[in-house]
């Protein structure tokens, strides 16, 4: 019975990351369309975010002897 109930958190889990994911296509897809968002910036966004949050894992795990926090450039307005 145990078995169960964790194979169907698992799918609850997995709908649920399905519509986070329909939800996110869709923001990005409008804010493209408006002209407020490209892919290539949103791309580039992710890449800082992830380079971020990778460095302070790093640091909490004690990998990296780097107290200070890797410079972030924010997404400049479009013109």
């Amino acid at each position: 019975m145990k078995d169960v109930k964790v194979i169907a958190k698992l799918a609850d889990l997995q709908e649920v990351g399905y519509q986070n994911a329909l939800l996110l296509h869709a923001l990005v897809e409008l804010l493209e369309a408006k002209g407020l968002l490209t892919k290539d910036e949103l791309i580039g966004s992710m890449h800082e975010l992830d380079a971020e949050l990778h460095h302070r894992i790093q640091q909490i795990a004690g990998l990296s002897p780097a107290p200070c926090e890797p410079p972030v450039t924010p997404l400049q307005p479009r013109s």
